[in-house]
């Protein structure tokens, strides 16, 4: 009966050892969004940097309002040549990576994204997601 018990002990144990490998690899595997839903952004205002700074010719820093609707995303995407810092002004912004990771961002904090992000974002809220996003890019 003892080896019967330990058997079965080890057995669960590899089974729930199988299934919290298997969530992970399901969850790292999750595609991204093919098309936005329920975005809607505003730039607020514009400076062209070159004229301040001009190593910084042809770039622009840009103020920018996001708006996602409950259940609504963006598209899978990189911040290479876009360094941007956000600040959630309303709800929660769950940005999610190709790696399965997702961290959510929430009303009252701030983030800066460089170079090496790669994501998308969605609102898994209630309500509507609003943030500020400042940003250094190509277009005004």
């Amino acid at each position: 009966m003892k080896h019967t018990v330990g058997t079965l002990a080890v057995a669960l144990a590899i089974g729930m050892a199988l299934g919290i490998v298997g969530s992970q690899i399901v969850k790292a595997q999750q595609a991204p969004p093919t098309q936005r839903k329920g975005q809607t952004v505003r730039t607020i205002a514009s400076l062209g940097v070159g004229p301040q700074i001009s190593e910084a010719q042809g770039h622009y820093l840009r103020a920018r309002l996001f708006t996602y609707e409950p259940g609504g995303n963006g598209l899978l995407h990189n911040h290479k040549d876009l360094p941007v810092i956000l600040y959630i002004l309303r709800g929660t912004l769950t940005a999610c990576s190709p790696d399965g990771k997702c961290m959510e961002i929430r009303e009252g904090q701030a983030e800066a994204e460089g170079k090496d992000v790669i994501h998308w974002v969605e609102n898994r809220g209630t309500t509507p997601l609003t943030y500020l996003a400042v940003d250094i890019g190509k277009e005004p």
